[in-house]
């Protein structure tokens, strides 16, 4: 049985029940955000490439959906910039336990949940190991590697394209906007692309989280947007979506 779509917001509760009878019993639940990315690109930019890696990976993984991407998350260290949205730490913590027990109770059987948004990583690493086990029959697990996940992948894929750390950045620099320009090209400010500060994130992480990352970057950009690419982004999203696959066929060989 071959859904008409990966996406769980797209089907019926009918083809949903009919799947999971199936062993359609695996869902990614794609974390974003809603926060500036600087002159050149939009806010919805973490939901959009999460969405779309989690989609990629589904289709390789097979029997897998994909929930609807959550498009706000905890983004504090954006607030200076207006339409950022941000959640509390505690509400962030609430919707996963809420969204992870919707999905047990609905029949699914392995939940994971990925990081569009890395800003969202810290929370569920506190909240979503009480989750695990908590419903008979079902495993909720996430990205638990983070630092091996950049290492591997923010900080690897850039070099072997030939561009430098400085250029593609830990926040709206190349890599974000070559993934933008790769899926939602419509939306590439190409005119108002610009260069931010290009110090590694471990530089300036906590004056970022302390002050906010306008007292790092003025416009809000970690990196250099003007480098964008969409057939890099496409390769870029490829990778991340290789990983993904990598880290959730590895977790659901651990729980069996």
């Amino acid at each position: 049985m071959k859904p008409s779509s990966l996406r769980l917001e797209e089907l019926t509760w009918l083809e949903i029940r009919g799947l999971l009878s199936n062993g359609w019993t695996n869902v990614i639940i794609p974390l974003g955000a809603t926060e500036q990315h600087g002159p050149g690109l939009p806010q919805g930019v973490d939901t959009w490439h999460g969405l779309e890696t989690a989609l990629r990976a589904a289709t390789k993984l097979g029997k897998t959906l994909v929930g609807p991407a959550i498009p706000i998350g905890y983004s504090q260290e954006h607030m200076a910039f207006p339409g950022s949205l941000s959640l509390r730490k505690e509400t962030l913590s609430l919707l996963l336990e809420d969204i992870a027990e919707s999905l047990a109770k609905g029949g699914f059987t392995f939940i994971y949940f990925w990081f569009g948004h890395g800003g969202d990583w810290a929370i569920a690493q506190r909240c979503l190991p009480a989750l695990r086990k908590r419903w008979e029959g079902c495993t909720v697990t996430y990205t638990e590697d983070i630092g091996s996940y950049i290492a591997t992948t923010w900080d690897c894929y850039p070099l072997q394209e030939g561009i430098s750390l400085e250029i593609s950045g830990s926040h709206a620099g190349e890599f974000e906007a070559s993934m933008l320009a790769a899926i939602r090209p419509e939306l590439l400010r190409k005119d108002k692309l610009e260069i931010g500060d290009p110090r590694p994130l471990s530089e300036i992480m906590d004056q970022m989280m302390e002050e906010g990352i306008q007292s790092v970057s003025k416009n809000g950009v970690l990196g250099d947007q003007r480098f964008a690419d969409a057939d890099r982004g496409n390769r870029y999203l490829d990778c991340l979506a290789d990983w993904l696959v990598a880290d959730f066929k590895k977790q659901l060989a651990n729980d069996e």
